[in-house]
Order: structure tokens, then C-alpha cells, then sequence
């Protein structure tokens, strides 16, 4: 049997680089991976779109026959997003910058997204 609802560390983590329309749900935001990632929902991705006010967060993941949308909102404070290194629209995280931005924490240097693209 499948695990339905799991963030892991064997997943890939992509963050979009510009604010998002919260109201934007399942179609909405598969639109923006095909669009601006050039990619398609697999299962091993997630991909993560940081609300205009920074204090909501969405998350898309495709589990075994389904996708599943995932909403994280902090009672106070702000998301901390990834500093990009590259001129880039998307960079893909490691789970420990994707952890910490989840807890509103700021990360550390050596957390930063691994790659970036245009």
C-alpha cells in the first residue's frame, strides 16, 4: 500500500520565484509548472508558490494516481524565500532550505537552493 501526504528528503523541492495568486488551486498552479517550469507533475516533485502577502505557501505533489495540494499559512510573520543565486524564475531546494522555510525559519548559507533556472 502507498503513503498518501508525505514530504520526504527523497523528493525534489522547487520553489517559483514570484508571487502567486493564493486563490489559484489545483489547474491554476499545474498551469504555472508546465508554464514557467517547463515541467510536468511527476511524482518525485513537489513545487512550492509563496503567496503576494509571504505568509501563505502552496505546495503541489502528484501521489500515485492523484495530486495532492498542500497550503501552509503562519498565524504571525512571514515565509523566509530562498535567496536565488542565479537570474531565475525557479531554483530547485534542498529539503533542509525547504524545512526551514515551512517554519518561517531563515536558513543558512549552505541552504540555499542547489540550482536555478531562467
Amino acid at each position: 500500500m502507498r503513503s498518501v501526504c508525505q514530504l520526504t528528503a527523497g523528493l525534489r523541492y522547487y520553489f517559483y520565484n514570484a508571487p502567486v495568486d493564493m486563490r489559484k488551486s489545483f489547474h491554476g498552479l499545474e498551469g504555472l509548472v508546465v508554464e514557467q517550469f517547463g515541467r510536468y507533475l511527476i511524482g518525485d516533485e513537489v513545487f512550492v508558490f509563496l503567496g503576494k502577502n509571504g505568509r501563505t505557501v502552496k505546495m503541489l505533489h502528484r501521489e500515485g494516481r492523484g495530486i495532492t495540494l498542500y497550503t501552509r499559512k503562519l498565524d504571525k510573520g512571514r515565509f523566509h524565500a530562498p535567496r536565488i543565486l542565479a537570474d531565475g524564475k525557479s531554483c530547485q531546494l534542498d529539503y533542509t532550505s525547504f524545512v526551514l522555510m515551512m517554519l518561517g525559519q531563515k536558513g543558512r548559507d549552505e541552504h540555499y537552493p542547489v540550482s536555478c533556472t531562467q
